[in-house]
């Protein structure tokens, strides 16, 4: 995936939170994940802290349904990334592909 205007190179991380504020459960990921329910037991994320790169969250596992756009950051809500729930499903880096 090319995000236009960007070259994106280098590392990605993202801290994925179970709870505003950046509080409760947390993750850190630095490759893609096609199910986060299944390798984290954790399928709503209410808060996100983008360290490095940017990110595609997608609402549903295997990179389905509603697509959001994270650049580096802090989101202390969901509502911050422009989603109307928590649900996360999935989380792509965006990266140069050539």
């Amino acid at each position: 995936m090319l995000l236009l205007g960007t070259k994106q190179t280098g590392s990605h991380r993202i801290r994925l939170y179970e709870s505003e504020d950046h509080k409760g459960f947390m993750i850190e990921l630095s490759e893609d994940c096609s199910c986060i329910q299944d390798r984290f037991h954790l399928s709503e994320v209410s808060s996100l802290h983008m360290l490095e790169g940017c990110w595609v969250l997608y609402e549903m596992p295997n990179y389905c349904r509603w697509q959001y756009l994270l650049r580096p950051q802090e989101y202390k809500r969901y509502h911050d990334w422009g989603t109307v729930d928590a649900k996360a499903g999935s989380l792509r880096r965006v990266v140069d592909l050539y």
